[in-house]
């Protein structure tokens, strides 16, 4: 939003440190110094790398990516026929996982779900 930030120096916000537009603290006396300081400076221009780590698309393939998500799953059918119908039920979690993934890749159906357009490789 072209606006200085002020957070904690704290591992969570490890993220949010690499960007020239974030101030950090320590304690009481840095939050005021971060704030006064946020308050009297322009923000520097982000360039566009850095603007789409900014974007919901990257972090959401930051999400994706730790949590394993972008790899397909593959199961394996059991032997035994009961088995094998109980092994193939609907699994909604990996379904929607593997669905999210598949149409996050297509910049079609990214536009019919509300994306920027041309905004799929950061262009």
């Amino acid at each position: 939003m072209g606006k200085i930030v002020v957070c904690a120096n704290h591992p969570s916000n490890d993220f949010f440190k690499q960007f020239p537009n974030c101030q950090t603290y320590d304690d009481s006396n840095g939050f005021v110094e971060a704030t006064r300081k946020a308050l009297s400076e322009e923000p520097d221009q982000l360039t566009d790398a850095q603007k789409r780590e900014l974007s919901w698309e990257a972090a959401t393939e930051r999400f994706v990516r730790v949590a394993g998500l972008d790899q397909a799953v593959v199961k394996k059918p059991s032997k035994s026929p009961s088995k094998y119908f109980a092994s193939t039920s609907l699994n909604l979690e990996d379904a929607s996982a593997y669905l999210h993934y598949a149409a996050s890749g297509s910049e079609t159906s990214r536009r019919v779900f509300g994306a920027i357009p041309e905004s799929l490789q950061g262009g």
